[in-house]
């Protein structure tokens, strides 16, 4: 298997949302799939495996949110996002995606979740970039390898 490189524009926030999602949803018990879930919060079923396929350009919306906070019985809003505010609004990052063990991400005996893509870079847009992606002309997705 080839290794797969690409490179998103994509808010930093969103992308730590989706990772914190994909990781509640592979904490729980019993294992929730992509479709389990979009299935649980009555959404498309291809909704969440779109979103977690850095590929396409879907997100998760407020809407989305509270139904998985509620989902999962979250106390708060706070348990989804960061601890701290991210420093960056949107950014290019380099991706790699990750070999998937047994076809579903799992969580490690030392407590970690498998990750579906490793960050290679992370840097923010700069003035003539953003520029760009507000005229729509600065691509979403660039593939690499």
């Amino acid at each position: 298997m080839e290794e797969e490189v690409i490179e998103i524009i994509i808010l930093e926030l969103d992308y730590y949302l989706i990772e914190r999602v994909r990781e509640l949803r592979i904490r729980h018990t019993p294992y929730l799939s992509q479709l389990k879930l979009a299935q649980e919060l009555e959404f498309p079923e291809s909704y969440v495996s779109k979103v977690e396929n850095m590929k396409i350009r879907y997100k998760y919306n407020v809407r989305a949110l509270n139904k998985i906070a509620n989902f999962f019985n979250l106390k708060s809003y706070a348990e989804l996002f960061p601890r701290r505010i991210v420093p960056n609004d949107l950014v290019k990052m380099k991706l790699k995606k990750l070999p998937i063990k047994n076809g579903k991400l799992k969580v490690n005996d030392d407590g970690t979740i498998d990750k579906a893509y490793a960050i290679l870079s992370l840097v923010p847009l700069t003035e003539k970039e953003l520029s760009l992606w507000y005229a729509d002309q600065l691509p979403y997705l660039t593939i690499i390898e």
